[in-house]
């Protein structure tokens, strides 16, 4: 029995380094057949449970980084990786359940429920969009173009699909279950031969602003100084390409730049001397309401829009439950984590034409569907993650803006202060991306097309997804066949 968690373990850890933090892409392929192999024992809840236990630890491990700021986080991640982890105790009951060790049946229960399985781990106030296997790809356009269609899970769906076949192939000696291994990992390819509607209008020259300050370093209000001319010189070297937009990190000053008349001319005047739109992060504070906020100045010099984030970092921002913490006497340890929260934003409006998704949002695919509805012909995301020191956050996050922009058809950049930043095509290649501190340059044309995914989002996919594991599920089994059949 041991050597089935061992078996769990060591898929855990494929499908771990499949993903961006890592970047083995070619695992996930084949990452889920040790698992499939250790399923076939009576234990199958706790031996899905520590692949859950296994793979989240090792994915999230970024989180611990956390650890400079607040020892708390330690006893947060245990209890986060085990909450995580359930689910998968719940896959491995079901395959185990009602697939059986030769049932063809896996090729139907099993995707079905991985996929439903990560797009309910999204939902919700304390909602993740790491840790998904369709990430996994990202440096692979010509294998995600099905997230325009069906949405990025489609993408896992297709991989576990491949995975089961191949898992079936050995265990059966069956050239059948080999050669549909090889038809599901067509049609992912297949989907780049969908045609891409060429570029609706002029393209435009875009300055991605890329800066690296700790996170130390912005929390304190007495390098305000340092950090505006740190800033200063970088927007200078942005307007030196003679852009038609600038687009600089997530909160750049430890400051409320909307509420500083000093603060905002500061930023203002590079519009009003360039002729370009600048875009950028701060935090904001109306009616004694707190808000991530992301602000556009138009090329004279005015205020053209602002957007509050909608879906703030739990913990991280604001603190899920707080009214009812305090009710039970925990309202002063909820005050030592987070003295106070993030209000939401009200919707996913965007900046004229910009969507701009801040941080935590570009991880879930629903907040850039929204401004794509709502009339965003390009995407620009604005993110702080020097929080994650040059962790696998980072990849993994930047991953995440490549499906967006898949998704959507929309070019995409995204801005990061201690991350990533880059320019991505509407296919989701990377036309250029970088972590130092610089400017990166580009093109890039706005959109006003609508793929099915920006139309239908992912009621299509869920109906499937269920109705395919309620078929597995009903379908009576058969005979199981000998080896070589």
């Amino acid at each position: 029995m041991r050597d089935k968690y061992l078996w769990a373990a060591a898929s855990a850890v494929l499908a771990a380094g499949a993903l961006p933090g890592i970047g083995a892409f070619p695992l996930a392929f084949f990452a889920l057949v040790p698992l499939f192999f250790a399923l076939e024992g009576t234990r199958g809840p706790l031996v899905g449970f520590v692949f859950g236990l296994v793979f989240f630890a090792l994915d999230l491990r970024w989180i611990l980084t956390l650890v400079r700021f607040n020892p708390l986080v330690v006893p947060g991640f245990v209890l986060l990786i085990a909450c995580l982890a359930v689910p998968f105790g719940l896959f491995g009951y079901v395959v185990r359940w009602r697939t059986g060790r030769f049932d063809g049946r896996l090729l139907l229960v099993a995707p079905a429920l991985f996929v439903l399985l990560e797009m309910l781990r999204t939902l919700g106030p304390l909602g993740m969009g790491f840790s998904t296997l369709y990430l996994s790809l990202y440096r692979v356009p010509a294998m995600i173009q099905a997230a325009s269609v069906a949405g990025p899970w489609s993408v896992t769906g297709l991989l576990v699909a491949v995975n089961a076949s191949l898992y079936l192939a050995i265990r059966r000696r069956s050239i059948g279950h080999a050669a549909a291994a090889a038809v599901f990992i067509g049609a992912m390819a297949a989907f780049a031969l969908v045609p891409l509607d060429p570029d609706g209008a002029p393209a435009r020259t875009v300055a991605v602003v890329s800066s690296t300050v700790p996170q130390e370093v912005k929390l304190d209000a007495r390098n305000l100084p340092d950090l505006e001319d740190r800033y200063t010189a970088l927007a200078a070297d942005a307007l030196r390409t003679e852009p038609d937009l600038v687009v600089l990190p997530e909160s750049i000053l430890p400051a409320f730049i909307l509420r500083d008349e000093r603060l905002l001319g500061w930023v203002t005047a590079w519009a009003a001397e360039s002729g370009a739109s600048i875009l950028f992060g701060t935090g904001d504070i109306r009616d004694r309401a707190l808000y991530n906020t992301v602000v556009l100045i138009a090329p004279d010099g005015s205020t053209a829009g602002v957007y509050d984030m909608v879906r703030p970092v739990p913990f991280g921002e604001y603190i899920p439950g707080r009214a009812l913490l305090e009710r039970i006497g925990l309202g002063d340890w909820a005050q030592s984590f987070l003295a106070r929260d993030l209000s939401r934003g009200r919707g996913h409006a965007p900046l004229g034409t910009i969507g701009t998704p801040i941080c935590f949002e570009s991880t879930f695919p629903a907040p850039a569907r929204g401004f794509v509805r709502r009339g965003a012909e390009i995407l620009a995301i604005v993110t702080n993650d020097a929080w994650f020191a040059g962790s696998s956050e980072l990849p993994a996050h930047f991953a995440a803006a490549v499906f967006r922009a898949v998704e959507t058809r929309r070019w995409t950049v995204q801005s990061a202060n201690g991350g990533i930043s880059g320019i991505i095509d509407p296919r989701g290649k990377i036309v250029g991306s970088t972590a130092a501190e610089t400017v990166l340059g580009g093109a890039i044309a706005p959109r006003s097309d609508r793929s099915l995914y920006s139309r239908w989002g992912d009621r299509p996919l869920w109906a499937a997804s269920g109705a395919l594991l309620v078929f597995g599920l009903a379908t009576k089994r058969g005979k199981e066949p000998r080896h070589g059949e």
